[in-house]
């Protein structure tokens, strides 16, 4: 099987590279430059695309694309509804890649997000049957490329799986990552007492759940929800403290002082993330793939947790 791999030297799209490399595929690797510490592939293609590239060529011989790099990242923090000119042209490039590709026969796998869903947080635990509603520009951005892909895949009867995912640990500078910093900290932390719980992925699994779509070419198209499982924030701080050797020292802020920080505007979307659920039913994916993250969610975490000594 011949694989095309945009974004290859993210850091999600590096650890992909390097698992389809040894699973043996033939990997066309598509970056904006070349990095000495890129895995090797079969064939390495130099390119920042745009609307206008030869994308006949970029997909000639090819059986699956996946599609990493859509640039969709930097509009996370802006509104859902503002006129952005370089989005529009990041979008459009998006929408010609996979309309070229789906029109070639080539199926499609797209890293969407939990985020054109809802915004920070979620009242009601969220399946691929809860209608969206994006809160950000880069939510909004993905949604549209989402219904752009399965347009075209309808069109021209070729097969594409999206997949929506929330927040992923086991990056260098994920979220998660960024709250371990703060961890690491000898000082006491208000976190006790914060039951909400939030779904999490880790780096590794995300790329499971991706080499199981490859290897499953027949199984049913659509979008997807995707998840490890979920832990509550007062969770997540134990185990990292507990990975980290540090005490727990943890302790619990008044809950009218957590809603007021709530209301603060600009702080209080970054508060939500604490207070408030986000919580994924993946059963839809689990049960068409046959699919189950290994190992459980508990024993991932606490191995990441443990790992992060060498990186804070």
């Amino acid at each position: 099987m011949r694989i095309l791999l945009t974004g290859a030297a993210g850091q999600v799209g590096r650890r992909l590279l390097s698992e389809l490399q040894q699973a043996g595929y033939s990997v066309r690797a598509l970056v904006r430059q070349n990095s000495p510490d890129l895995t090797p592939a079969d064939e390495l293609v130099i390119e920042n695309l745009t609307a206008q590239s030869d994308f006949s060529t970029l997909l000639a011989n090819m059986d699956v694309l996946v599609h990493l790099a859509d640039g969709f990242n930097a509009y996370e923090h802006l509104p859902q509804d503002l006129e952005n000119r370089q989005a529009a042209k990041r979008l459009q490039t998006t929408k010609s890649l996979t309309k070229a590709a789906t029109k070639a026969g080539v199926r499609i796998i797209y890293l969407s997000t939990i985020k054109t869903m809802c915004g920070t947080y979620a009242d009601h635990i969220l399946s691929e049957a809860t209608p969206p509603r994006p809160q950000s520009l880069y939510g909004q951005l993905k949604l549209d490329a989402e219904q752009a892909i399965l347009t075209a895949a309808q069109h021209y009867n070729s097969k594409a799986v999206i997949l929506r995912f929330p927040v992923v640990f086991g990056l260098e500078t994920g979220s998660m990552e960024q709250l371990a910093r703060l961890l690491e900290s000898p000082l006491p932390l208000p976190f006790k007492g914060l039951e909400k719980r939030r779904s999490l992925i880790s780096s590794h699994c995300l790329i499971e759940a991706i080499m199981t779509i490859i290897e499953q070419p027949k199984a049913e198209s659509g979008t997807y929800l995707v998840h490890e499982g979920s832990f509550s924030i007062t969770d997540i701080a134990r185990l990292i403290r507990q990975g980290l050797g540090r005490p727990e020292r943890l302790f619990k802020l008044p809950s009218p002082l957590w809603h007021a920080l709530e209301k603060l505007p600009l702080l209080g979307p970054r508060v939500q993330r604490f207070t408030r659920s986000l919580e994924l039913d993946d059963q839809h994916f689990r049960q068409t793939y046959n699919w189950q993250p290994s190992p459980p969610l508990p024993a991932t975490f606490l191995k990441w947790a443990k790992g992060l000594k060498k990186l804070i």
